[in-house]
Order: structure tokens, then C-alpha cells, then sequence
């Protein structure tokens, strides 16, 4: 069943839409950075690029996040209380050298776009974020960095120097283009490729292993 916040607005071929909600959820954990679009009065959006931190709890899913308070994006979240964070993970070409057959090479993705309501984080609720966004880019190092370990006034300092947000997840679109509409053999020998390539190949190669089976 689609989820009730579910609602695509982006051109998704059957083939290639996501509506697996916890996958979804799964896939905004792994990939924490993002680009903001929010209408501007001037009818061309706002953009910002910004890491974000996940909050899944029993009232809502939310994105968390923060932008400098000189950043005119503000005066459109204020304005309009809307946006869409748009979050890619992996991406690549896909030659079609590959194939059994005659055909055009194409681009394989994973793109995923949350739209929803916009509200401004309470100093409390943006120090948390701050807390929470360290940890988590912390957490794979040998030696780990945690705000505690700052002091106070370097921290009260820099807050007044960033504004932060919520994004409530209200609305959805997941793409996830990987070859899903390619026979097993073709499937199988453009991963083979990719793990010939770069390392964002071998990363795209291992988001194909584990989407939906290939057609037989």
C-alpha cells in the first residue's frame, strides 16, 4: 500500500518508482545531504545545499536542518512555509556496449524528493540538531568529535549565526533507475562494468545489486 504522504509529482516510468516507505526512510538515513528549493516571490526558486538529520517518530518524519541566517532563502521559507529537499545517492552512466543487443546507452539513479511543510527550529530543538548532525558524520572515525567537547560560548556563538528548520515529510517521490527494465544477462554485464570503473561505479553497481530483481 502507498503511504498517505505519498504523492509523486516528478515523471517516474513504472518501472523505476519506489514506493516502499521504509525503504524510502532508509535511503534519506544513508544519503543526509540535500539540496532546499523553495519558491521565491520573484517566482524563481531559493536554492540551498545543506547536510540534514532524520527524525522518524510516531507523530511525524521530519528532516532537520540548518542555513546561515545571511542566507536570502529565509525570507522565502518565511514567506511561503514550503519547500522540496531533493537528495540523490548513486549515479552513473550506462554504456550500452554492454548489452546483448543494438541500443542507446542511458544514465542510471536514485533520486528521492520530500516536499512539506517548513518550520523554524526553537534554539533548544537546533542545538539537538547540531548534536545529532556531528554524531552522525562522527560516527565510522577513530576519533570522534562531539560538541560537548566545545565550549559553550564557541557554540552560543556560532547559533547566532544560523537559522534552523524542519521539513515535515507530507509529501514523496522516489525514482530508482537501475536497470530494473533490462533482461538478466544485460543486467548482470552492465554491474560487471561498473565494477570495472570508478569508485561511484562500483557504488552504483552495489545500489543495483540490491534493487528489485531484473526482468527474465
Amino acid at each position: 500500500m502507498i503511504p498517505k504522504w505519498y504523492i509523486c509529482f516528478m515523471y517516474i516510468p513504472k518501472d523505476f518508482e519506489l514506493k516502499d516507505r521504509e525503504l524510502i526512510l532508509t535511503f534519506l538515513e544513508q544519503h543526509p545531504f540535500g539540496s532546499l528549493a523553495v519558491n521565491g516571490s520573484d517566482g524563481i526558486p531559493a536554492l540551498v545545499h545543506i547536510p540534514f538529520t532524520c527524525e522518524f517518530e510516531a507523530s511525524g518524519n521530519y528532516l532537520e536542518f540548518h542555513v546561515a541566517k545571511e542566507n536570502p532563502i529565509i525570507s522565502a521559507i518565511s514567506e511561503v512555509n514550503q519547500g522540496k529537499m531533493i537528495v540523490l545517492g548513486a549515479h552513473g552512466y550506462i554504456s550500452s556496449s554492454v548489452y546483448t543487443h543494438v541500443n542507446v546507452p542511458t544514465y542510471n539513479y536514485e533520486a528521492v524528493h520530500v516536499s512539506g511543510r517548513i518550520v523554524r527550529l526553537t534554539p533548544q530543538e537546533l542545538k539537538k540538531h547540531l548534536s545529532c548532525l556531528v554524531d552522525s558524520f562522527e560516527a565510522n572515525r577513530e576519533n570522534k568529535v562531539q560538541m560537548t567537547q566545545w565550549p559553550t560560548d564557541l557554540i552560543a556563538a556560532y547559533m547566532q549565526e544560523i537559522v534552523g528548520f524542519r521539513i515535515e515529510i507530507q509529501q514523496v517521490e522516489a525514482a530508482f533507475k537501475l536497470s530494473q527494465n533490462r533482461n538478466e544477462v544485460d543486467f548482470t554485464r552492465i554491474i560487471d562494468d561498473l565494477n570495472t570503473r570508478t569508485s561511484s561505479d562500483q557504488q552504483l553497481a552495489e545500489a543495483m545489486k540490491q534493487s528489485k530483481c531484473p526482468i527474465k
